[in-house]
């Protein structure tokens, strides 16, 4: 009996006779790969089984395997790009008519890649690659097979999302395996709860790994675009992806995991005008330093956004009490150098504030004793007061003693203080700042705004009213501006010059022209014209040539 008949073709495990299937994972014993994709059973390098198919997208299929050696389940990557090729029934690659450049090309990236995380296997949160080698016409890859479950089943079995104590040991080293990818070149593009493995050492460990092309729009290869967490640059053909793209990928899966919702999809929110909500019960207990860390990564214009993982890192933990340790650290959401707080003076006001009413106390109860002192003084000795005239020791001459009148102790009402007007100031530069009365400021929230990026639009209690000590100004944040360049399309092809003006945030309408000089289907011009700002959400047409080919564009 061979190999094949004693697993199970779906996760590996033996499958004992007459099964007619898995009782681990329900898959047939007699079950079949799509015609695309090597047939389960399938042997590749003379020992490495294959089994089912898990995926198949972009530029490569997935399947799951065995090593016949190691005798342990294994992850099998073959470059199957199927815009550019088919399959034989012999397993075997044949090259699409005229594609043959394009193959080889694509073909070599994917052996660089693979050579590349193969090298960096050694990193905490990657599934290690042992093996890359040829067949079929193709490339493949053999890694080992993490043991787990993905971060959206697991989400979807503890409610839907964890709170940022919970999620944060979990992204921290995450994110700090991309940074050395990061650093060797590799990015992932195609970061998503999906791709993310918790695993039995209590990490995440990344999959779904592609090249560049596989991810992005505009490429000869079909576009494997995830929803949510696909950056808007890798939806706009001519777009540059990179380190940038991984860090929008991670914020929205670290959105996802806080709120329990994806952001929408990149297309969508620049054509909404980009803003993210977060429910109000999430919103008060998430850090203000990491809502403005997420704000900032996933800002739809790329030369805007966090740009790299490790100030994606360094700004999700920056608390404000490691600020202050730190002394002269950075600021957390601008970047700026800051000054040092001065501690002292706060902590001047508050010990000045105690002092006052400890020597309240004190003057009112020497206050007391001494009435009381007198009265007994009066009661006792009373010709030291009366002189010689009351001599008599005849009782009823004597004054008649009253009740001392002891003074009540008011305790004094907390102190209010007029609130500083901070409306107009910029927020990074006074965030740290104590205001009258010790009071502290609070991000409630950013919007975009004509405002330069900082300002502070609105605060809560106003500057008319008056707050006790040590109360909280909230306050309302402009995220600056929102426009963009109209791009100079010309020549390009309808489809792509829409895709990308939408991604961009822009309402897009074509103008057909019957009289053009350029070829049929391509952009002769827009309106307005490249160069102007626009704002997200304003109109623009696309300019593109119907002419009739037969009449020689006449």
């Amino acid at each position: 009996m061979s190999q094949a008949d004693k697993l199970c073709m779906g996760c590996m495990t033996p499958l004992p006779n007459g099964r007619e299937a898995c009782g681990i994972c329900g898959y047939p014993a007699d079950g079949e790969n799509p015609p695309l994709y090597l047939p389960a059973g399938s042997l590749l390098s003379d020992r490495y089984l294959v089994g089912r198919v898990l995926d198949g997208a972009g530029d490569a299929s997935v399947y799951i395997g065995y090593d016949r050696i190691l005798k342990a389940p294994i992850l099998i990557r073959e470059f199957l790009p199927d815009s550019l090729c088919t399959r034989e029934k012999n397993g075997a690659i044949t090259i699409i008519a005229g594609c043959e450049s394009a193959y080889e090309d694509y073909r070599e990236r994917f052996r660089a890649h693979a050579r590349a995380l193969a090298r960096l296997r050694e990193l905490p949160s990657l599934i290690p690659l042992y093996d890359i080698f040829d067949q079929n016409g193709t490339v493949y890859t053999i890694g080992e097979f993490c043991e787990g479950v993905s971060l959206e089943e697991r989400l979807s079995s503890m409610g839907g999302r964890l709170s940022w104590e919970e999620a944060r040991p979990l992204f921290m080293t995450l994110m700090s395996t991309l940074i050395s990818m990061h650093s060797a070149g590799i990015c992932h593009y195609g970061l998503c709860p999906a791709h993310l493995i918790m695993a039995s050492d209590g990490r995440l460990h990344m999959r779904g790994f592609s090249i560049v092309e596989a991810r992005c729009a505009g490429t000869d290869l079909k576009p494997c675009l995830i929803d949510g967490y696909s950056a808007p640059e890798q939806y706009a053909a001519g777009e540059k992806a990179g380190a940038w793209s991984d860090v929008y990928g991670l914020a929205a899966v670290i959105f996802r995991t806080l709120t329990g919702n994806p952001p929408p999809a990149a297309p969508a929110r620049v054509r909404d005008g980009g803003d993210l909500f977060v429910p109000a019960d999430i919103a008060e207990k998430l850090p203000e330093h990491v809502a403005a860390a997420l704000f900032n990564a996933l800002q739809l214009n790329p030369e805007k956004r966090i740009r790299t993982m490790k100030e994606l890192r360094d700004r999700l933990s920056e608390a404000p009490a490691i600020s202050a340790m730190r002394g002269s650290g950075e600021d957390t959401v601008s970047g700026r150098k800051e000054v040092p707080a001065k501690t002292g003076t706060k902590k001047k006001k508050k010990k000045s504030g105690r002092g006052k009413y400890a020597l309240l106390i004190v003057l009112c109860s020497f206050v007391m004793l001494l009435l009381v002192a007198g009265v007994v003084i009066v009661t006792l000795f009373p010709e030291v007061l009366g002189g010689g005239e009351s001599s008599s020791s005849d009782p009823a001459s004597l004054p008649t003693p009253t009740a001392p009148t002891v003074p009540t102790l008011q305790v004094p009402a907390a102190p209010q203080y007029a609130v500083d007007d901070v409306v107009g100031k910029n927020y990074f530069e006074i965030k740290d700042s104590t205001l009258a009365g010790s009071m502290k400021i609070k991000l409630q929230y950013l919007v975009f705004s004509d405002q330069p990026l900082g300002t502070v639009l609105d605060q809560t209690p106003s500057p008319e009213q008056s707050a006790d000590e040590g109360s909280t100004v909230q306050v309302i944040v402009s995220a600056g501006p929102e426009t963009v360049a109209v791009p100079d399309l010309r020549g390009w092809e309808e489809e792509k010059a829409k895709l990308y003006l939408e991604a961009l945030g822009l309402r897009v309408s074509i103008t057909e022209l019957r009289t053009s000089d350029v070829e049929r289907g391509l952009v002769q011009d827009t309106s307005p014209k490249a160069g102007t700002e626009l704002k997200l959400g304003d109109n623009i047409s696309l300019r593109v040539s119907y002419r009739d080919e037969s009449a020689g564009g006449e």
